[in-house]
């Protein structure tokens, strides 16, 4: 078996396709080759990167990239979805992004993220930055459901026990 190594010094030879390397060893050094100054705009990254292809089950789909770089990819809707997917898009462009200052409920936060894929139902309670999904077991989920269920009467009453009664005063009584 051969070792990916460039030199006496130890430095890894990433071997792969694209970004993802197929070298697993212990990287000693490394070094970028090119720095990461991209200063192509979204419109070209777009018209350079938009392609027509067939995903793996054999359907139309459109791909795209709107920038390059770490913390972006690349966009794939189905072609048949499209239209669709462009109109919210034009949507947004003409009316703007207005904060809603109402924030949706935990039920319609859990209602709108769960899925079901892979064996696995995953869902959030929260969204936003850093919030991360549940996963749960699709033959133990009703089980956890159920569980959760037997607990609500105790943790109402233990939240109740902890929150104050009357609105905390701003005078003291010192």
């Amino acid at each position: 078996m051969s070792e990916y190594f460039s030199n006496e010094y130890h430095y890894p030879v990433l071997v792969g396709v694209g970004t993802t390397p197929a070298y697993k060893g212990k990287i000693k050094m490394a070094t970028a080759i090119f720095e990461s100054d991209n200063s192509e705009s979204s419109i070209q990254t777009v018209r350079s990167t938009m392609s027509v292809s067939l995903d793996d089950s054999g359907n139309p789909v459109v791909n795209f990239a709107t920038n390059r770089g770490k913390g972006s990819g690349s966009q794939s809707i189905p072609v048949d979805e499209f239209r669709e997917a462009v109109g919210a898009l034009q949507e947004l462009a003409e009316r703007g992004f207005e904060r809603d200052e109402v924030q949706p409920s935990v039920a319609d936060t859990i209602r709108s993220t769960a899925s079901c894929e892979d064996g696995m139902v995953s869902f959030r309670t929260r969204s936003g930055k850093g919030s991360k999904p549940a996963r749960i077991s699709a033959d133990s989920f009703a089980e956890v459901v159920s569980l959760l269920a037997s607990t609500i009467d105790a943790v109402e009453a233990a939240g109740h026990s902890l929150a104050p009664t009357e609105p905390a005063s701003a005078e003291s009584d010192d």
